[in-house]
């Protein structure tokens, strides 16, 4: 992806995390996924596809899942940029056909054996459905399992969906309150569980409970950052649809939770991510000395969180999606 001076630069220090990297087969799975999207979404125009494409979202997992198995990253490649362009398609529904859109799309999850799609979105998630689903060790790709990471992936990318057609949004008054619920909403829970999948990594669970303060810091970092560099977006687009527009910004929370101008606003997250940067690297250090890292699996864990971190943080800068 060609660089350009973004104009945020001036107002944030820059990370103190490994350099990001991108998955050795990115040019083909990118390839791949634009191809697909290319021939199968309903476009409303050449236009829209072609600014679609050239904002280069599949390097958001090419980059978060770098060192995953190529046939997994190319799936999760696929479901986000398919999440991407249900997330756009939002901005254009009532309400109420969102809503009955994810009620479909949620019958399809908990049954797709017997599901029949009768729109092409129901058709392209029927598909990606399906074909997450086979990767799964059960001899029937279509048994729902809830204890399977494919059923999860799917389970979460629904319920990030139906957070789009949440009428309550809105109302988080606190920005505490607002991390909680962009972990959802935002996607950042189907994140971690892919990359543990693409990985093909599996750990007891105390080992994932040492991990949990990690993954808050990666998805509060992820978060933090897409609301600093989106904020200019949605507001523009919030003050375009009028009253039945909603703001789901942890800059303007922080903004209207502490009585300081947006840009000021902007400033004071773009610390936060970098304090988070150092508690980071301070857990790190913490498991490290305690013997847990010479475990391969923990190690390998441990990296691919930094990952997800270094990777949206490096798409963000690139990307002119956000301008």
């Amino acid at each position: 992806m060609a660089s350009f001076e973004h104009p945020l630069r001036s107002i944030g220090a820059p990370t103190t995390l490994s350099k990001s990297i991108l998955h050795a087969q990115h040019e083909e799975i990118e390839a791949h996924v634009n191809q697909y999207l290319s021939d199968t979404w309903e476009w409303p125009s050449t236009r829209h596809r072609l600014g679609f494409l050239s904002w280069k979202l599949s390097d958001t997992a090419l980059r978060m899942f770098a060192t995953g198995e190529y046939q997994r990253v190319k799936l999760a490649c696929e479901l986000l940029l398919l999440g991407f362009l249900m997330d756009d398609w939002f901005e254009h529904q009532k309400p109420e056909d969102s809503s009955l859109t994810v009620l479909r799309l949620s019958t399809l999850r908990d049954a797709p054996e017997c599901f029949n799609p009768l729109t092409n979105i129901e058709r392209m998630h029927h598909s990606i459905f399906t074909r997450i689903l086979r990767q799964g060790s059960s001899s029937d790709s279509l048994v729902r399992s809830s204890f399977s990471m494919e059923q999860r992936i799917i389970d979460q990318y629904v319920e990030m969906l139906f957070c789009h057609c949440d009428s309550t949004r809105g109302d988080l008054d606190s920005f505490q309150k607002y991390l909680a619920y962009r972990e959802v909403d935002f996607g950042i829970n189907i994140c971690s569980t892919l990359l543990y999948w693409t990985e093909n990594l599996r750990l007891p669970m105390e080992k994932m409970q040492l991990l949990q303060p990690l993954e808050k810091i990666a998805n509060y970092h992820v978060m933090t950052l897409n609301d600093i560099f989106s904020f200019d977006r949605e507001w523009k687009a919030f003050q375009k649809c009028g009253e039945s527009a909603i703001m789901v910004n942890g800059v303007s929370i922080l903004a209207t939770e502490t009585h300081i101008g947006v840009e000021a606003a902007k400033v004071w997250s773009f610390s936060l991510v970098r304090t988070w940067e150092g508690e980071f690297h301070r857990m790190v250090h913490e498991l490290a000395e305690a013997g847990e890292l010479n475990d391969e699996k923990m190690k390998r864990a441990v990296e691919g969180i930094e990952r997800r971190m270094t990777g949206a943080e490096e798409f963000y800068w690139q990307t002119k999606r956000y301008l």
